[in-house]
């Protein structure tokens, strides 16, 4: 039997659960998007591995044929009409058959993009997309690029009686130029006969970002995403197994559940180790207890042992006294009072940990760990991480406010 738990980042689990409201929507906003009603867009925000891209993915896939879909996932410092034009290619090709009319509106309107070719399918002849050498990459010329590519993908869709679908991945990373730009691009396919479908998901410090645009931004749906119940994580594990034929003992069950924590990234590996781990048709507490200790280490080494071994002292003790605060986000403030300082004098640690990827920002003055339990594994070896260089740190952290209070 094949496992039914898919750990890979972004694979479509076989149970989606905890998740309703966010599904409801998405079925909602496909809805309205075929029957060529403005949809709502949707912005899905959560630490890394809440299901974020799994969401978007289920948003693409009940769109189905009806929709010329353009997922993009940005990267820092890469405009999105850069990340645009790489996925031009796959977009194309999915539009068939693609109606001439629809490769005249492409090729009148991609004239800003350097120079490519690209074959259309069902001899639906070639695109040319060119652009004057001497110009050199520019903010304004981006973005023009990026108008043009989604007006033509639009007209396209409609050419081929489809609705665009356009899916943001990391938006976080967005350029706000592009996503003002493309936010602009959607409110105004609201108010015609064929609205576009635009879906965002991010970690927390998307929140800021959405903030940042025009106020009809402020009304689009925005979800953040939770650790899953107990409830919720039991189900997500044993309807997988049912489905397969198989089963699992209930203590077994419960081991997976609480070990996981509702961390839905956590409960498909160790329930996929549990799962290979297993014979017969019935996983028992042996068998997850003996898995648990491998995918457990590997998860470990990769989420928290590499990236925290990276850190200076200073940040380590940053790391260290976010941890003992308990689960976040927390202030800026809190933290600093902690190491008896003040927020601008921690500044510049808060900033190197985002850049490291240790810690993000939910909202401006807050903090938090990046990856879910980050602080429940500092403090589980916090004999470890409070080395002799850490609390030399610490003490001239004292010792500095000692001085400032005299």
């Amino acid at each position: 039997m094949p496992n039914p738990f898919h750990p890979a980042p972004g694979a479509l689990p076989t149970q989606i659960s905890g998740r309703e409201g966010e599904l409801a929507a998405i079925r909602e906003a496909v809805r309205r998007a075929r029957a060529r009603e403005a949809p709502t867009p949707l912005v899905i925000v959560g630490q890394r591995g809440m299901g974020k891209t799994v969401l978007l993915r289920s948003l693409r896939d009940l769109a189905g044929s009806h929709a010329l879909a353009i997922p993009i996932e940005t990267l820092p410092k890469h405009s999105l009409a850069s990340r645009l034009r790489e996925k031009l290619d796959d977009t194309l090709a999915s539009v068939e058959p693609l109606p001439e009319r629809a490769a005249a509106a492409l090729g009148k309107a991609l004239e800003l993009l350097p120079k490519f070719s690209y074959e259309l399918p069902n001899d639906g002849g070639a695109i040319a997309l060119g652009a004057p050498s001497e110009l050199e990459p520019h903010p304004d010329i981006d973005r023009r690029s990026l108008v043009a590519m989604l007006a033509a993908l639009h007209r396209a869709a409609r050419a081929a009686k489809r609705f665009l679908v356009l899916t943001i991945d990391e938006v976080q990373d967005a350029d706000f130029d592009s996503i003002e730009t493309i936010a602009t691009l959607v409110h105004e396919s609201a108010q015609g006969e064929s609205p576009i479908l635009l879906a965002v998901a991010g970690l927390s410090e998307t929140r800021d970002l959405i903030d940042k645009l025009r106020t009809y931004a402020q009304r689009w749906d925005l979800f953040d995403l939770r650790f899953l119940t107990l409830a919720e994580t039991i189900e997500s594990i044993r309807e997988p197994i049912v489905q397969q034929g198989a089963s699992i003992d209930e203590d077994a069950l419960y081991l997976l559940a609480t070990e996981s924590g509702g961390y839905p990234y956590f409960i498909q590996a160790y329930a996929s180790a549990a799962w290979d781990a297993h014979r017969g048709k019935t996983i028992s507490l042996d068998d997850v207890e003996k898995s648990l200790i491998d995918v457990k280490r590997r998860n470990e080494m990769s989420f928290y042992i590499r990236p925290l071994s990276k850190l200076t002292p200073r940040e380590t003790l940053f790391a260290l006294t976010l941890a003992r605060l308990g689960p976040g986000p927390h202030a800026i403030g809190d933290v600093a009072r902690a190491l008896a300082t003040t927020a601008p004098a921690i500044s510049s640690l808060r900033a190197s940990l985002v850049k490291k990827h240790i810690v993000s920002s939910p909202i401006p003055g807050q903090i938090e760990f990046r990856i879910p339990f980050t602080d429940r594994f500092i403090l589980k070896h916090e004999d470890e991480y409070d080395s002799l260089d850490v609390r030399a740190v610490r003490l001239e952290f004292e010792r500095r406010a000692g001085r400032g209070a005299r």
